[in-house]
């Protein structure tokens, strides 16, 4: 799933607050995600990057998602909510960090951009934030699933 706008808003500081998640795409999107094995979920709106665990809609505090695996680099069937990555991370000023949310992997300010590669015919998903100004990865990470018959 593609979105620029954010469906889940994943650390709160001062000039994040200019786009902050809709509760209503929240609460419309997220069940959808977890019912229909959603694996990722892109997000940008926000100048900076950030991901998440994969995380569970949670309808008693539609707010505070479910952390559900807390593995930080291979998952491989084991978890039924998205991963949320923001990205917003292509020229515009960035923005800064006040805290870190629980539910958060990493979070950095840098330029760069995302480099995303499905293989094995189609059961994995290997994806990187490959930093623009020395061409390494900050963030690395493998989704592989059963292929579904």
């Amino acid at each position: 799933m593609i979105k620029h706008l954010p469906v889940l808003l994943i650390q709160i500081g001062s000039k994040l607050l200019l786009h902050n998640a809709s509760g209503v795409l929240r609460d419309a999107y997220h069940p959808l995600f977890d019912k229909y094995g959603v694996d990722l979920v892109l997000q940008a709106h926000n100048h900076n990057y950030q991901r998440t665990y994969p995380l569970r809609y949670n309808p008693d505090r539609p707010s505070t998602p479910e952390i559900d695996n807390t593995s930080t680099t291979d998952y491989s069937n084991r978890y039924r909510g998205p991963i949320f990555i923001t990205a917003g991370t292509a020229g515009q000023d960035l923005y800064n960090f006040t805290g870190k949310a629980p539910n958060i992997i990493t979070q950095f300010s840098r330029n760069g951009f995302l480099n995303i590669n499905v293989t094995k015919n189609g059961t994995s998903l290997e994806t990187s934030f490959i930093d623009n100004s020395n061409g390494q990865a900050r963030d690395h990470f493998i989704v592989v699933k059963n292929r579904i018959s």
